[in-house]
């Protein structure tokens, strides 16, 4: 008899296919995001009236090709997932990364590189309102969403959060810091979080724009692309890295005026801070 009564099961091969995470990168763009579902994908950005003409013709310049900048949408958070008990879960993550080493050696370099003196040299000119800037965004799919590098993400920002509280203290005249935070993917629950911490979301690449001379960058896993984007504007701090290992004649002209120093493994989550820095101009020592 014909074997109509067999079974077909599915290809084991198969099952871990559908298993495996989504690494997706806009080489155009530079953001890289992780999803482990494809609700997360990524479109172009374009009007009504670019759609009904790309059927009879394409952009033939440059120019025009650059204008289809492409976007990102992410899977949006849980059902069950609410701001307050994100907020619940962002207040645990804080006391965890408060009581690692790796807060401590944050907190000690800070301490000795953002003191006031080397703080008044730097901003003499600038009115103490806006003493300091600290740029940042998450570069993975949404910090309330359910996908595997969600606590990455809250412990990236549980240290950012310090980083901010650690400029402020630091000067005597208590600037009020201004804090941006960008990612082409940041659903409802990411901008009300961060916006409950005093943090603007910016729309990318708005976010860039905000980087100067007077900067705190706080990027971990940046990508290359924005990495020469952003230390070509000679950002006074950065937080992230590794640096060293980045092939760019720009990112190495950073480098080499900067110091650094490098992050204990943070047992909590090591992929969150994994090999990272803090660098500082190297022209700050031995200032008194």
């Amino acid at each position: 008899m014909p074997h109509t009564s067999r079974k077909k099961h599915p290809h084991p091969n198969n099952t871990l296919q559908a298993q495996k995470r989504l690494q997706i990168t806009d080489a155009t763009t530079g953001w890289t995001h992780v999803t482990t579902s494809g609700k997360a994908r990524r479109c172009a950005r374009t009007t009504k009236d670019q759609q009904s003409q790309s059927q009879f013709q394409s952009p033939t310049t440059k120019e025009e090709k650059e204008k289809e900048t492409e976007t990102f949408h992410p899977a949006e958070a849980p059902p069950t997932t609410t701001l307050d008990s994100l907020k619940s879960q962002f207040t645990q993550i804080q006391r965890t990364w408060k009581e690692s080493t790796t807060c401590d050696v944050v907190k000690r370099t800070l301490h000795n590189i953002l003191l006031p003196p080397q703080l008044q040299s730097r901003e003499s000119n600038t009115d103490n309102t806006q003493q300091s800037h600290t740029t940042t965004w998450n570069k993975h799919n949404g910090i309330g969403t359910g996908i595997d590098r969600r606590l990455v993400s809250l412990y990236q920002l549980a240290a950012l959060v310090h980083v901010i509280a650690s400029i402020s203290s630091s000067s005597s005249a208590h600037p009020t810091i201004k804090t941006y935070a960008q990612d082409p993917v940041f659903n409802t629950l990411d901008t009300a979080l961060l916006s409950s911490l005093d943090i603007t979301v910016l729309e990318s690449p708005h976010a860039f724009e905000k980087v100067t001379p007077r900067t705190f960058l706080f990027c971990p896993g940046a990508e290359r692309t924005h990495l020469e984007q952003l230390l070509a504007l000679d950002p006074a701090f950065v937080f992230g890295g590794p640096l060293e290992d980045v092939e760019s004649e720009v990112v190495s002209a950073f480098v080499k005026r900067r110091g650094s120093v490098r992050l204990p493994l943070f047992e909590a989550q090591e992929h969150a801070f994994w090999n990272m820095r803090v660098y500082y101009p190297l022209e700050k020592e031995g200032e008194e």
